[in-house]
């Protein structure tokens, strides 16, 4: 008998324990639907449902944005309950989010009882939807493209993987990041995935292509220059990743004379500028070159000596220096320091021997030369920042467009 009352009673437990799970299990917080949606470039909606056995009070929603590190956190509008339904709208400003852009987000829900819980991280691509894309990728690097046939894409994919390894060959520089090129097919699709720059800048100006984040390139697809531009554009987003940190940038002479020099042979607008500064001895010096000229007449000229430093570096002392240089500004050192550390010398230094490698006068040496036409300005401008930019007048005069882009600049 007390066998029995013993059976008994472990079946009465599990009877219990089975009864009493359930009721358990609902106190806890559960999520029953987690849903994204958006419409580039203007807003990305973010739904939540989920239910607790206590009345849920609080709702965070946490986002990570591309490759930084930094976290979005927003409380949406929900009304407190056992269950919920609760909706967050992510307004954009054109340009804030670049297209492709990789998103991760999750929820953290609380109740009343002090139950928390994190979902699971939900990622996708932010992907510019007014399109649909075809894409390609070799190595490390993603091509999309829309409008055009497998061949347009593979052509690009191409000469972005031969910039690639040029700049490793040349320069001894490569990354390991994934850098994505997102191709536009005309002017008005690619300004919808951009920050807006102005009226007179917009209606002006052709941008041939701009980095808009770390990994991200955005590309005029269309135009003759693209190989060139895919090669100056890629310079940078690899310096960029090889030299990122938060504490110093490397002067414009070196990154643009690195995006400039991976493109190949100088432009005969940059060269032309050179060499006639080189007979004025009007050189920019190079301690004043650490970002692009405002004035449009200096743009020629920047662009030239910029090619001409790098290329006295590398020619002179090879690609292994230049590589340890750009580790050296990755642990935030300032220019003149990793100047002394690298090559021992600072940037009066460098300019010393750059102008005697050139051929030019001693610095501030007064020259007699005969008056030469002004040169036009270059198409080349690169704006300070993550965004570099091909830049081509539209249809106005040569004097009009030096005006628009001095307004521009201010």
């Amino acid at each position: 008998m007390r066998k029995w009352r013993s059976v008994a009673l472990i079946l009465a437990l599990f009877l219990l324990m089975g009864i009493a799970q359930p009721a358990f299990a609902q106190r806890g917080i559960t999520v029953t639907s987690n849903t994204y949606e958006f419409s580039f470039p203007k807003e990305i909606t973010f739904h939540l449902e989920a239910q607790s056995g206590y009345e849920i009070n609080e709702i965070t929603l946490l986002c990570r944005i591309g490759m930084t590190k930094a976290k979005r956190w927003a409380h949406p509008d929900f009304t407190p309950g056992k269950k919920v339904s609760a909706e967050y709208i992510m307004h954009l400003q054109r340009g804030e989010i670049p297209p492709f852009s990789r998103i991760e987000y999750f929820w953290r829900i609380e109740d009343a009882a002090g139950n928390e819980l994190d979902t699971e991280p939900v990622t996708f691509e932010f992907e510019d939807n007014r399109f649909t894309w075809d894409s390609l990728s070799e190595d490390n690097v993603i091509l999309y493209w829309y409008g055009a046939d497998r061949a347009f894409g593979q052509r690009l994919l191409d000469s972005a993987v031969k910039a690639l390894a040029h700049l490793e060959e040349e320069v001894g520089v490569k990354t390991k990041e994934t850098v994505k090129i997102v191709v536009y097919q005309s002017k008005a699709d690619m300004q919808e995935a951009t920050i807006w720059r102005g009226r007179i800048f917009e209606s002006q100006i052709i941008t041939l292509g701009m980095v808009v984040a770390p990994n991200i390139v955005l590309l005029l697809g269309d135009h003759p220059e693209v190989d060139r531009t895919i090669a100056h554009e890629l310079t940078h987003v690899v310096v960029g990743l090889a030299t990122e940190n938060p504490y110093a940038e490397i002067p414009a002479w070196l990154n643009e004379g690195l995006a400039m020099y991976n493109e190949g042979e100088l432009r005969g607008g940059n060269a032309a500028a050179l060499e006639e500064a080189i007979r004025r001895n009007q050189l920019i010096p190079v301690r004043s070159m650490t970002s692009p000229p405002g004035e449009p007449e200096k743009v020629n000229l920047f662009y030239g000596e910029a090619y001409s430093i790098v290329e006295f570096l590398l020619k002179t002392y090879g690609k292994e220096k230049m590589a340890d240089l750009l580790a050296v500004f990755k642990e935030g050192t300032l220019t003149d320091d990793a100047l002394e550390r690298v090559y021992g010398f600072d940037q009066d230094g460098l300019e010393v021997l750059w102008r005697e490698y050139i051929g030019a006068p001693p610095k501030g040496e007064v020259t007699e030369v005969t008056p030469t036409p002004a040169l036009a300005p270059e198409v080349e401008k690169r704006p300070q920042g993550w965004v570099c930019c091909g830049l081509l007048p539209g249809a106005v005069l040569a004097v009009a467009a030096l005006l628009v882009l001095k307004m521009v600049l201010r």
